[in-house]
């Protein structure tokens, strides 16, 4: 089977706890958690790689990444 390239904005945030949270949003429910930057980010790359491979064995079509990433100057 061919294999295809995705590309998926990701957001990692520090926990107050310690560790990282970590979510893709163009594949609601896809999050994870990690002890360290590079934990979380690999732990991430996982689950997405693993919803990407069921949603191809069913069939479903693999969403577009629709995320905007931007930020914002405020005066207040």
């Amino acid at each position: 089977m061919a294999r295809n390239n995705y590309h998926f904005t990701v957001i990692i945030e520090p926990c107050e706890e310690g560790g990282y949270y970590a979510e893709c949003p163009s594949l609601g429910g896809c999050h994870v958690q990690g002890e360290n930057y590079e934990e979380t980010l690999n732990e991430l790359r996982h689950a997405i790689a693993g919803i990407v491979e069921d949603m191809q064995k069913n069939g479903e079509e693999i969403p577009k990444d629709a995320v905007t990433v931007t930020s914002l100057h405020i005066a207040a």
